[in-house]
């Protein structure tokens, strides 16, 4: 089911009207679909990475914290051969 379109003004500088018109061509979909594909990309980015910081804070304020030099270790081992566990939150 699709949901009822809006119409929204939305004013854009020249170059940024042009950069999708020159996608709207390469790909052969509609400057419309471009525009509303990448304001949909943003907006769900935004909303998970401001989810994920109240989950980050909820967790702070809840004491649980993990330790740096072990997170970065952890971090680290990815590239090598010899991943290592992922570091366990403690309480403080």
């Amino acid at each position: 089911m699709t949901q009822p379109l809006k119409r929204p003004l939305v004013e854009l500088p020249e170059s940024l009207e042009a950069q999708i018109a020159s996608l709207a061509e390469k790909t052969g979909r509609s400057r419309s679909l471009i525009v509303n594909d990448a304001i949909g990309t943003y907006v769900n980015n935004q909303l998970r990475w401001f989810n994920e910081m109240d989950s980050a804070i909820a967790d702070a304020k809840a004491g649980h914290s993990f330790d740096g030099p072990e997170v970065l270790d952890w971090l680290e081992s990815w590239d090598s051969g010899a991943k290592k566990a992922r570091p366990k939150p403690s309480k403080l």
